[in-house]
């Protein structure tokens, strides 16, 4: 089970990384109905987008961030999407 779970996570950053070297434009659609939560590092409270958006800050990629999203999204590379952290209705 555990060499199974190592080739998954191998699979995964295999199939992932390209995006990441190669995304030359990245979208964050903040879609979460202005969910927010304390971060446990300090940081006071912080919105669902926040984790992507210091990960790619820390691996020094760019990226916009929008709460509305664009119709055409041909234009990015990648796009995240945060839904929040439980359903408001």
């Amino acid at each position: 089970m555990r060499n199974l779970k190592k080739c998954f996570t191998f699979l995964v950053v295999l199939l992932i990384f390209p995006v990441f070297v190669y995304a030359q434009s990245i979208l964050i659609w903040d879609n979460d109905n202005n969910s927010d939560f304390l971060d446990p590092e300090g940081a006071g409270y912080v919105g669902c987008e926040y984790g992507i958006q210091q990960a790619l800050t820390a691996n020094g990629l760019s990226y916009s961030t929008v709460s509305s999203l664009p119709a055409d999204l041909s234009i990015y590379d990648v796009v995240f999407v945060t839904l929040g952290i439980y359903c408001v209705g």
